[in-house]
């Protein structure tokens, strides 16, 4: 799982976190979000090099909490925050986009 906001900000956490080789697929590239803009420019860095993009919702741990993200955007007033970041990236993505719950 890759953090969005950081992955987009930072290059030498693109370089540490993320590669892959050809023989790599499928693959799909999982982030943790909570902003539709930044997901979508952070999934724009992999588009070219994955199969699909992951938004993780699964994650139960502490630090999704304070982050905001993962298992605590399923609480149903949080429905609209997740279905923005769907809705980009399915718009404006050439690859499919899919959930972890």
């Amino acid at each position: 799982m890759l953090h969005a906001r950081i992955f987009r900000d930072s290059a030498s956490y693109r370089e540490e976190m993320f590669s892959t080789h050809p023989n790599d697929r499928p693959l799909i590239v999982q982030f943790c979000a909570n902003h539709p803009q930044t997901l979508l420019d952070a999934a724009r860095f992999v588009e070219t090099q994955c199969d699909a993009i992951d938004i993780n919702l699964g994650c139960p741990q502490r630090i999704a909490r304070r982050g905001h993200y993962g298992a605590f955007l399923l609480d149903e007033s949080e429905w609209p925050l997740v279905h923005d970041m769907v809705k980009i990236l399915h718009e404006n993505l050439s690859i499919p986009v899919c959930c972890k719950m």
